[in-house]
């Protein structure tokens, strides 16, 4: 007979974790002894929602026993193993402080955490990293600059950068930090804009430090940007559901025995409008605060279908050695609607990252939009994201990237094959113009646009050239700024 063990003896978290493999490897268990297989084994009996057994559970090796269960979620780690996924949920890692970005065969500074190393060093978003170490960049990628800026804690790094046309070098320590969960800022018109990057284990106490402040500052509609959140613990998603769930519950979660257990939410309701944002990297956690916030009616979800992951894992503790992740327990969203392998569907479906940041924008009450492009970035409306191509310059001209110019002129793009055109449509209006017209630019099989023909176009459309190489697009009422 086998040893029963009470759950809560063993059962260390409740986790709704998307696995990424790009975020940490297993190591898995090539080299477990006896007493671990068997042990494991045992677990897996005991508490995996499908409950294997022991001539289903027949491999001689743990991983080999895994995999035959056809679930992802569930893994063994070495210690090591556990301190990289525990790390990857709470995005907790060694370095400078720099987030990077690279665009046109250059790499830029993106972003630099708030009260890093490298923020108190001086870098900044948008600088031109041009060597570490001594060693020029030139011809790197992305991740041969990080491999080269990376170390171990308590030793420093030198990274020369260009800011303009200024040469800058600065000596920066590497240090333990932890990326910014939650972030947020005000887009205008009142309304508010919130990140969460992950439910870590403190997630909810940073999204309500955030939400606070936003609030201090009189929002009038809050958009909640959720997208490529592959989840983290239960218990935050539930207090996160608590800030605007006043009395319901988040989710219903069935053990392997069709035990239905409610998590309820107990907390209060906002008065003003929320807006969701996500998309198939929106996962676990995510789902389940989105499901019930959806259902509630206190939100509407932007963006496209979800990842579609329903299960539950709960962390056990190996006593022969390691840790067992453990899919034990299945949820559906408070009216009963299945989740894995199926997603939510959005209100309100839109392709593209910037475009469903714009739609929720629009939606939230949000009216003029700014955008501000170039040196690795994208800036809308002060919501900073990384990406390439979005502008170029020739001869002195800006020309912009075709999708962009359509999102800035509020027109839908097409190509028109047959004439080779590009054509912008607004309004039963059209510009068509041809790809090999002087005022288009084509690279790497991308379209760019002169800045100067959109804004005859588009009347309302301005723009201005910073000196730091970037372009900024505005609607012309916007009296702040002149057009260069």
């Amino acid at each position: 007979m086998r040893e029963y063990r009470k759950p809560a003896a063993l059962l260390l978290k409740s986790l709704l974790v998307l696995t990424l493999a790009a975020a940490w490897l297993p190591g898995g268990a090539l080299a477990a002894t006896q007493d671990q297989v068997n042990e494991v084994r045992q677990l897996l009996e005991e508490y995996h929602i499908s409950k294997p057994t022991d001539e289903e559970l027949s491999k001689p090796e743990i991983d080999e026993m895994i995999h035959s269960l056809n679930d992802p979620y569930t893994e063994y780690f070495t210690p090591e193993d556990l301190q990289r996924f525990s790390n990857a949920v709470d995005q907790s890692f060694v370095g400078t402080g720099i987030v990077m970005t690279e665009d046109d065969g250059v790499v830029y500074v993106e972003d630099v955490i708030e009260g890093s190393p490298a923020a108190r060093a001086g870098l900044s978003p948008g600088d031109a990293i041009v060597a570490i170490d001594g060693m020029p960049t030139v011809g790197m990628t992305v991740q041969a600059v990080a491999a080269a800026e990376s170390g171990p804690a308590g030793t420093s790094v030198a990274i020369a950068v260009k800011r303009g046309i200024v040469k800058l070098q600065f000596f920066v320590a590497r240090a333990a930090l932890q990326m910014p969960v939650a972030s947020s800022r005000l887009m205008g018109d009142g309304v508010g804009y919130l990140r969460l990057d992950s439910f870590s284990s403190d997630a909810a106490s940073r999204f309500k430090k955030q939400l606070d402040s936003l609030e201090r500052q009189d929002i009038r509609s809050l958009v909640v940007d959720l997208r490529g959140n592959g989840g983290g613990y239960v218990d935050q998603a539930q207090q996160i559901g608590a800030l605007f769930v006043a009395d319901g519950i988040l989710a219903h979660v069935a053990d392997r025995d069709g035990n239905d257990t409610p998590i309820p939410l107990k907390g209060v309701s906002r008065d003003y409008p929320v807006y969701l944002l996500v998309d198939g990297g929106s996962a676990s956690s995510t789902e389940l605060l989105a499901g019930a916030l959806q259902e509630y009616g206190v939100a509407k979800l932007v963006g496209a279908n979800t990842y579609g992951k329903g299960v539950i894992q709960q962390l056990i503790s190996v006593k022969s050695g390691g840790t067992l992740k453990v899919t034990v327990q299945e949820y559906k969203t408070p009216g009963g609607k299945k989740v894995d392998k199926v997603g939510l569907a959005p209100d309100v479906p839109v392709s593209g990252y910037v475009q469903q940041l714009l739609k929720a924008y629009r939606l939230a009450g949000g009216g003029n939009v700014r955008l501000t492009a170039g040196r690795g970035a994208l800036v809308v409306n002060g919501v900073r994201m990384a990406g390439a191509g979005f502008v170029t310059r020739k001869d002195g001209v800006w020309y912009v990237n075709s999708r962009l110019a359509a999102l800035a002129s509020e027109s839908v793009l097409s190509y028109d094959a047959k004439a080779r055109q590009i054509v912008l449509t607004k309004q039963g209006g059209t510009n068509r113009l041809a790809t090999k017209d002087s005022h288009v630019v084509v690279k790497n099989g991308v379209s760019y646009i002169d800045v100067r023909l959109l804004s005859k176009w588009y009347g309302n459309l301005s723009w201005a050239s910073a000196g730091d190489g970037t372009l900024t697009l505005y609607d012309a009422a916007d009296s702040a700024d002149a057009a260069a």
